[in-house]
């Protein structure tokens, strides 16, 4: 219990709690700060639990961190519910520091808990409200995306536990892309420079038929490449085998059927020891402790003075056992009686307990050995299915690692002739760098004594401009030598890809030849669910698509009806338009050309013509009437000035009158009487 409440308040003390508690200060809190901290560790799990305790009911915030400890699927000690949830309530010590325990034990998975709960976990609707149409399909589509969020959270976590960086691929792609627009624009500055060449086409023929022949060649050294290695594994293996059999034979050299029943025999006894009289005891002394730590546990906390105390009290008492046990073998020694004859049979009794010590002693070693002995085979078998990944090859013992020690030799003494070689080499380039400054230096004033011969001869820069010209020529010549390279570049990157390809296949083909067994594996489990789900999918299916296409052409055909009706009340209303506006202007035309005075002042013409003189006329009416309201704003509004002038006054007057009458004021002395002022 103290070391939980030691690893309690150490995680209390990080972030993000902060709280810089002691074992004693964090002892002593009340059983509304325990659940104050209970409910802070449930915050961090959860956000919606960030709240304060003393304002919430007691009944809401048990119902609440029971709940959430129902989500957390937690287990309490005691199997008593009652007890646990009153201890809850009342923010018992016993109940909260367990709790408190398991969850700073294990934050990460609580989080990703409460997390999954808040999609996962359903909600309990009634049957009776099920029984509605509609909330059974709302209820049925609710189930449908909970299995969705679980298959794609699925997805979710084998895709970030794969290995696989988004970083890395999108990397890889950019560089994949570059170097695919690099090969591009080369091949196009090639097709530029090789159109002018005469016999361009039978060139790149000639190229092509040459690439693929050494491409052949390549996936040819592959194959043969591929079967040594696979001939040698297999003489590997055919020599693996054989020293097997070896040491099996050489296993069952001079053993008999007797000495196989008699080692059975001794294995059984050893057995049946360990079965019947071992491992009852050690049950039996595991229950007894874990009784008493539980009577530890259920009482309170101690402090250091109690806990000296217990400890002065266990020193007294035994050192009366040993006292009392000294005292009863003297009188043993000095007694003759039956009695002390039949007390010293506690000497063979004692022997006959250590005999019965060490046997258990060397049962718990065998036990020790088997179980190392197993981890060191279980290591062993790791050890080899890595070097299997890594190498593909097994141990080499016997013959073959000689002639490997053999081979490394070899490689040591060609090691050491080419580090000697190199040592030469990096002797020769000190001398020659050092011949190499001298030169330069030497040249230097060779230069500087062919200026000024220049200087003296009026050529100066005549080296110079030599010099260019041969720079000129080099690159020239450096040029051409570039145009003829071009195909054989292009060819060579081609192959280089064809080899990078090749070797992605070669580092694939192992790992693949691991899938295969599993796949055939999985095969044979998934048979007999396939061939009863089969019937099922494929009548599924047919229904699904066979409904899914039925919609979509219902869905199409009531599209095309709806902008068809659309269309044709469109075009109806365009042609009704235009056939008024038609019929309006042949009208208006025929008016506008009759000679009859009657029928022009029928036409649209002229009642525009009539209703604009109407609405000119309006306008100047309405300007005049405008003119006269800005005069009389302006008298109005000299008047409101006069107006507000006499109310000011009249406020003025009675403010005075007002504050003559608070003039008086009135006081009283100490007899009572009254003293106008």
């Amino acid at each position: 219990m103290s070391e939980d409440i030691r690893y309690i308040v150490g995680e209390l003390n990080k972030e993000p709690y902060n709280r810089n508690y002691n074992l004693i200060s964090f002892d002593s809190l009340q059983p509304e700060q325990l659940l104050q901290v209970l409910n802070d560790v449930f915050a961090e799990i959860d956000s919606k639990n960030r709240l304060d305790i003393r304002e919430e009911e007691p009944e809401q915030m048990a119902i609440r961190m029971l709940g959430m400890l129902r989500i957390l699927k937690y287990k309490p000690p005691d199997d008593n519910m009652s007890n646990f949830r009153q201890g809850l309530v009342s923010g018992n010590k016993h109940v909260i520091y367990p709790i408190l325990h398991w969850l700073l034990q294990r934050m990460d998975e609580l989080k990703k808990r409460a997390y999954l709960a808040k999609y996962l976990v359903k909600l309990d609707i009634p049957a009776e409200i099920l029984g509605d149409a509609d909330i059974a399909d709302i209820h049925i589509k609710y189930e449908e995306l909970i299995e969705q969020f679980k298959t794609i959270h699925r997805e979710y976590e084998g895709l970030r536990n794969s290995g696989f960086s988004t970083h890395e691929l999108r990397r890889d792609i950019s560089a994949m892309e570059e170097e695919k627009d690099l090969v591009t624009r080369r091949i196009e500055r090639m097709k530029q420079r090789v159109e002018g060449t005469p016999n361009s086409e039978d060139m790149l023929q000639s190229a092509r038929a040459l690439r693929k022949e050494r491409e052949k060649q390549k996936e040819m050294a592959q194959q043969g490449s591929d079967l040594k290695d696979s001939t040698q594994l297999l003489e590997q293996r055919i020599l693996r085998l054989q020293n097997q059999l070896k040491d099996i034979r050489k296993a069952g050299m001079g053993t008999t059927p007797e000495g196989l029943l008699q080692r059975l025999e001794e294995d059984v006894n050893v057995n049946s020891y360990i079965v019947k009289d071992k491992l009852p005891k050690e049950v039996a002394a595991k229950q007894r402790f874990v009784s008493t730590l539980q009577k530890v546990a259920a009482q309170p906390a101690m402090g250091q003075q109690e806990l000296e105390a217990v400890n002065k009290q266990i020193r007294l008492l035994t050192s009366e056992i040993n006292n009392l046990n000294e005292a009863r073998m003297k009188e043993v020694e000095e007694d003759d009686s039956p009695e002390s004859k039949v007390g010293k049979l506690s000497f063979f009794r004692q022997n006959a307990a250590i005999i019965g010590r060490k046997k258990e002693q060397t049962a718990e070693r065998m036990n020790e050995m088997r179980n190392e002995l197993a981890n060191l085979q279980e290591d062993m078998r790791d050890k080899q299915e890595q070097l299997k990944q890594y190498s593909g090859e097994q141990v080499l013992r016997g013959d073959e690692f000689k002639r490997y020690v053999n081979k490394l030799r070899g490689k040591s003494s060609v090691y050491k002739m080419k580090r000697a070689e190199l040592s030469e080499l990096r002797a020769e380039y000190g001398v020659l760098s050092r011949t190499e400054e001298i030169l330069k230096a030497k040249d230097a004033q060779i230069m500087e004594q062919l200026s000024a011969m220049e200087a003296r001869m009026g050529v100066t820069g005549f080296h110079e401009t030599q010099e260019n010209l041969e720079k000129v020529s080099s690159v020239k010549a450096e040029v051409d030598s570039r145009k003829g390279k071009t195909l054989e570049e292009m060819s060579g990157m081609v192959m280089e890809l064809n080899h990078k390809i090749a070797e992605r296949k070669g580092r694939l083909a192992p790992i693949i030849k691991e899938l295969r067994p599993l796949r055939q594996k999985h095969q044979d489990l998934t048979v007999e669910y396939n061939e009863k789900k089969h019937t099922y999918d494929s009548v599924a299916a047919g229904l699904d698509s066979n409904i899914g296409k039925l919609e979509q052409e219902v869905k199409t055909l009531q599209d095309e009806i709806i902008s068809s009706q659309t269309k044709y009340h469109l075009s109806l209303a365009e042609r009704d338009i235009l056939a008024y506006k038609q019929q309006q202007a042949s009208d208006e035309i025929k008016l506008y050309l009759s000679n009859d005075p009657q029928d022009k002042k029928k036409s649209m013409r002229e009642q525009l013509m009539g209703h604009i003189n109407e609405q000119e006329k309006l306008g100047r009416t309405l300007r005049e009437e405008q003119k006269a309201v800005k005069d009389l704003v302006q008298n109005s509004a000299k008047q409101l000035a006069m107006w507000q002038d006499v109310i000011q006054l009249m406020e003025v007057k009675k403010n005075c009158l007002e504050a003559a009458r608070n003039g008086e004021n009135v006081t009283r002395n100490s007899g009572g009487e009254a003293l106008v002022l």
